[in-house]
């Protein structure tokens, strides 16, 4: 195994982290336009009800679940992460194709199994992604680490969605046939293919950053005072409530999020280019802003910053549905955006330093609980949506999100006192 050390206060990544994070571009060059087109798509060419389209969206999630369920034992037990990082760039490719064929064909249920298996491989991908980027990066730089991460993906998407409305609006004046309209998804799926091939011949997963900090503190931990069953029984109670959260936060976080441009377009502007102006700054700005939430988020002890941003999200989730300007609501959701990506920074920062040695099953846990509640969310949301309108999923959001930081508060209690990387 090669460690690396950091040679100045401004080295606090390995020497392939960049590159590494990097490859994530190609990866999520489909994210913006499959997100934002498939609700529609299912909504308007293939009659679907607000019920079906949240089933269409709930299946992304339901594949994440089935393999973030054992994914993360493979990360912690093979010999190669880049495998399974390869693994899951093929299998988006091949979703791709298949979305792509689902448009063409104006088929649902093909739309539905690609839609599936799309979400099945993304596990193969960010799990141990996720895990390689902890292992490469200090632990008091770790949430800008990750927000490289998130940066790199909003450049992929903002790329994507630049191509792919590119040649869905330039094709449209020519020919609106289905079959050149949408051909933007083989593309991602090229990329997909080439970020697999990337990935494997370019990273080398043995290299580890070192910490000194970490280091001592994993020997002190080997004490028998801190292996004692007490510990143990706090830090199983700690994981149970951790997990109900993540459960309700994702439920509470995809309720509403997969109907904002549908909300747009039925409450707001039937203007299909307008709402696309509304989303595009909201990659753009993430782009540039994720690294610095990074930076801001190493530096908020997550008791402060987690209540705080839960907080100002139902909030500004309120004040989204209060507005009928669209340029109003491209302002909030901006704002809104930022705190998610911050309590999302600060969350993960968190769930990376609890066990080094089993940070991927870790890792898989958390996507285990978020996928199922991002697979309940959309469901609910689109039964909201059609039986009590299209306010209703918003609305809901808001009380979960309130509900649940007493939750935040108390994991928070029991799980970093006993955390192996620790805040200080």
């Amino acid at each position: 195994m090669r460690i690396m050390r950091a040679k100045n206060t401004n080295d606090y990544y390995t020497e392939d982290f960049k590159f590494m994070v990097n490859i994530v571009i190609f990866n999520s060059m489909g994210f913006f336009f499959f997100n934002f087109l498939i609700p529609i798509v299912a909504r308007i060419n293939m009659n679907s009800s607000a019920t079906e389209v949240g089933i269409i969206i709930s299946l992304i999630t339901i594949g994440l679940i089935m393999s973030s369920s054992f994914v993360g034992f493979l990360v912690d037990r093979t010999n190669s992460k880049r495998n399974l990082v390869m693994i899951g760039s093929f299998g988006r490719a091949a979703a791709y194709f298949v979305i792509y064929l689902a448009i063409v064909v104006n088929s649902l249920f093909i739309l539905g199994i690609g839609t599936l298996i799309l979400g099945f491989l993304a596990g193969f991908f960010w799990i141990p992604l996720d895990t390689l980027v902890a292992q490469k990066s200090s632990k008091d730089h770790r949430s800008h680490a990750y927000g490289k991460r998130d940066s790199a993906n909003a450049i992929g998407q903002i790329i994507g969605g630049l191509v792919g409305f590119g040649i869905f609006f330039g094709l449209s004046a020519i020919n609106a046939n289905p079959f050149f309209l949408y051909s933007a998804f083989l593309l991602y799926g090229i990329m997909n293919l080439i970020a697999g091939v990337l990935f494997y011949t370019k990273v080398d997963e043995t290299i580890k950053f070192y910490d000194e900090k970490v280091q001592n503190n994993n020997n002190s931990l080997e004490s028998p005072e801190n292996t004692s069953s007490v510990i143990t029984k706090i830090m199983i109670i700690g994981m149970i409530i951790l997990s109900c959260v993540i459960l309700l936060s994702s439920v509470n976080h995809t309720l509403a999020r997969p109907y904002l441009n549908i909300y747009i377009l039925e409450n707001i502007t039937d203007e299909m280019g307008f709402v696309i102006l509304a989303y595009f700054p909201t990659a753009l700005f993430a782009t540039f802003l994720a690294p610095r939430l990074g930076k801001l988020a190493d530096k908020i002890p997550p008791a402060i910053g987690i209540p705080i941003l839960a907080s100002s999200g139902a909030l500004m989730t309120w004040l989204l549905i209060s507005t009928t300007n669209i340029w109003m609501f491209t302002g909030l959701l901006l704002v809104d955006l930022t705190i998610g990506m911050s309590a999302g920074l600060i969350f993960i920062n968190l769930m990376s330093r609890i066990n080094i040695k089993h940070r991927g099953k870790i890792m898989s846990l958390s996507s285990f609980f978020t996928n199922l509640g991002s697979s309940i969310g959309p469901i609910l949301g689109g039964l909201a949506y059609d039986s009590l309108g299209s306010a209703a999923p918003f609305i809901i959001s808001i009380f979960v999100e309130l509900l649940i930081i007493p939750l935040y508060l108390i994991i928070i209690k029991i799980l970093i006192p006993y955390a192996e990387e620790s805040y200080t």
